[in-house]
This record gives C-alpha cells, structure tokens and sequence, in this order.
C-alpha cells in the first residue's frame, strides 16, 4: 500500500501532517515547506505511531489492503468515521468505493491530481484555501 493511501479512504498526501512529515525526510519541495501547521508529523498507517489506529487494526486482522477490498465494506465503523464533523472525512465511502474500482494506485494517482493547484502544480492540502506557492484561490479545497 502507497504511503498515501490510507487504510480507511483518506488521501494523506494533503493532510498537513503528512506534508510535515515529508518536510522531514526532505520530500517535499521548497514550494511546499511555506505549509505551516500545528500537526505533528504522520508517516501514514504503516508507521509504528499508527500501529492503535482501529483501520489498522481491523484491516490487518482482515487481511485486506484497505477497506474498500473488506467483505465488510460498508461496516458501521467507516460508516460512523465519514458522519464524524471533518470534512476530510465525510468523502472515505466516496474514496473506498472508487478504491475498489480502479485501485489503489491509479486512486493515488488521481488524488495527486486533485490535491494540486492548478496553476502552479504544487501541492496543496485540506481545508487550504489558496496555494502557498502562487497564491492562487483553490477552489476544491475540501
């Protein structure tokens, strides 16, 4: 499973906690270290600081890449985590079914896309409004 690809049918790479993350290991470009933010960094669901995480859990005791791929799918806990107030959020049903449809690699792929602005082309992140690069208004910010 890419990095950015959460268990659960979040696309880490434009949560700002992953972009810090990148931050760290000198992944993200120039462009992209104007992000602040309070988060801490996230290494994605692989990494040991997600080990408690209950998509994690549920997904390794399923034996399932994601979600989208459990014979459960749509189970009450995605269920409960898309009704849940954060707007990143309330798209995971959305993301796992278009998962399920095209994989996981060519949904990253699109996700890429999505989460770009679209003048400049750098990367940008939930809830962002305006692109830290060009200052371009992103209108799918959410």
């Amino acid at each position: 499973m890419e990095r950015y690809a959460a268990y659960c049918g979040l696309y880490c790479g434009a949560c700002t906690s992953m972009i810090m993350k990148d931050r760290a290991d000198g992944v993200a470009t120039a462009l992209q270290m104007q992000l602040t933010t309070n988060d801490s960094p996230c290494g994605g669901c692989r990494s040991a600081d997600m080990a408690d995480c209950e998509f994690v859990k549920c997904n390794r005791d399923h034996g399932t890449e994601s979600c989208a791929f459990c014979t459960e799918f749509p189970c009450p806990r995605i269920v409960s985590f898309k009704g849940e107030e954060w707007e990143h959020h309330q798209v995971v049903i959305d993301n796992l079914m278009r998962i399920k449809e095209i994989g996981i690699p060519a949904w990253i792929e699109e996700q890429k896309e999505r989460w770009k602005c679209p003048s400049c082309g750098s990367r940008t992140a939930w809830y962002q409004q305006s692109c830290p690069a060009c200052g371009e208004i992103i209108t799918n910010y959410m």
